[in-house]
């Protein structure tokens, strides 16, 4: 794979004139918290109008894809698709004015009230005694996860590629689609595939079957896990279908490097192991914390933020237990 590198992204070429937009990804020893500097990538298709997945969250990053498309084509990009409403994924948009923006009808759920989020984050990203005080909190439930010595932060800063919401105005796509959508960019064929609510309220993947490269959003993530049983079981049951049906040489994932076969078969497998040995050890009467040690998945962090899956399964004992205290 080729690549270039600038200010905010590697484009890495991952089959003819399509490109995978790598951000800085995040230290390993952190969770992904969605406060933090873990920004994302996108994945373009520099053919015919062009088309850009994602826009990332801020404008430095957003203005930087759409100069590299413009670049590549010889004009802006002319179509864009979200794959979800999470704001580090379409925050970007209003760079892209002049563009057809497509995203499913499902995923404005998620982009209400961003408008006031925009503020939050800055307080969250620029107050230490704000950060302070999650790192307290924080800190405490992943006791014992983290390596000796290192303190758990919230807010991770990456240099010149620094957090700044400076000018953002969150801007949802303004033409909405609910089922299967093909986009023909000249001879390349781009299927918007919906997935319904996975890692959001409504996950798309956008899949280019000639070229058999998966832009997947957070669908693949190395920081992404199930919060809860029921998304655990549907996000198997559509890493299924990707895996043993679209059968993709080439994932650009929504957070950290290109996944190859490998990669991917190894996402499964994580998830897999969460599902299956929550389920063999949890009991009602199990603490928490032993739970947490029969369950270890350490075999899987070598490429991974170390206290994900601490979180994922944090969330699923509680939501077992709140069902069990329902039922007496």
């Amino acid at each position: 794979m080729t690549e270039e590198k600038r200010t905010h992204f590697r484009f890495v070429e991952v089959a003819d004139h399509i490109y995978a937009a790598i951000s800085p990804a995040e230290p390993l020893d952190i969770t992904d918290a969605g406060l933090m500097d873990n920004f994302s990538n996108a994945g373009l298709v520099l053919r015919d109008g062009g088309l850009v997945c994602d826009t990332c969250f801020t404008l430095p990053q957003a203005e930087e894809l759409k100069a590299f498309c413009t670049e590549k084509l010889g004009h802006p990009p002319e179509t864009v698709v979200n794959t979800h409403g999470h704001w580090d994924h379409y925050w970007g948009n209003q760079v892209f004015a002049g563009a057809r923006v497509l995203g499913h009808r499902e995923m404005m759920k998620d982009c209400a009230g961003d408008k006031n989020k925009v503020s939050v984050f800055k307080l969250l990203h620029g107050s230490k005694l704000v950060q302070g005080l999650l790192n307290r909190v924080m800190g405490g439930q992943f006791k014992g996860w983290l390596p000796a010595g290192q303190p758990f932060r919230m807010v991770v800063r990456q240099g010149e590629k620094d957090f700044d919401l400076t000018g953002v105005t969150p801007t949802p796509p303004a033409e909405l689609f609910e089922e299967k959508t093909v986009l023909q960019l000249g001879d390349t064929r781009a299927e918007l595939i919906p997935l319904g609510a996975v890692h959001s309220s409504s996950d798309t993947i956008v899949w280019l079957p000639a070229e058999r490269v998966l832009f997947a959003g957070d669908i693949f993530a190395d920081c992404s896990l199930p919060m809860s049983m029921a998304a655990a079981r549907r996000w198997l049951e559509v890493l299924d279908y990707i895996l043993d049906e679209l059968r993709p040489i080439a994932i650009v994932p929504g957070h950290g490097e290109v996944y190859d076969a490998a990669r991917a078969e190894s996402q499964r497998a994580y998830f897999r192991a969460l599902v299956d040995r929550f389920e063999q050890y949890y009991t009602d009467t199990i603490p928490e914390q032993q739970l947490l040690e029969k369950m270890n998945l350490g075999e899987f962090i070598d490429q991974r933020p170390r206290l994900a899956w601490v979180m994922a399964a944090k969330a699923l004992f509680k939501e077992r237990r709140a069902a069990a205290k329902a039922n007496g």
